[in-house]
C-alpha cells in the first residue's frame, strides 16, 4: 500500500490557485514556449483528487 495522507487544505489552495491562473492565462491566449497551458491546469486540478483518492485507498 501506498504510506500518504490526505492532502491539507491549503496545499488543496495553491494547487488549485495554480490551476485557475494556468487556465486564465490559457484563455488569454498567452504562450511559454508553445506548452499546452490547459493541460497543466488540468493536471493541478486533478492531482488534488489523486492524491486523496490514493490516501484514501490506502
Amino acid at each position: 500500500m501506498i504510506a500518504i495522507s490526505a492532502m491539507s487544505a491549503s496545499v488543496q489552495a495553491v494547487f488549485y490557485l495554480i490551476a485557475v491562473v494556468l487556465f486564465v492565462l490559457a484563455g488569454l491566449a498567452v504562450s511559454v514556449r508553445k506548452m499546452n497551458l490547459i493541460g497543466f491546469g488540468l493536471a493541478c486540478f486533478v492531482f488534488v483528487f489523486m492524491w486523496n483518492a490514493f490516501a484514501a485507498a490506502g
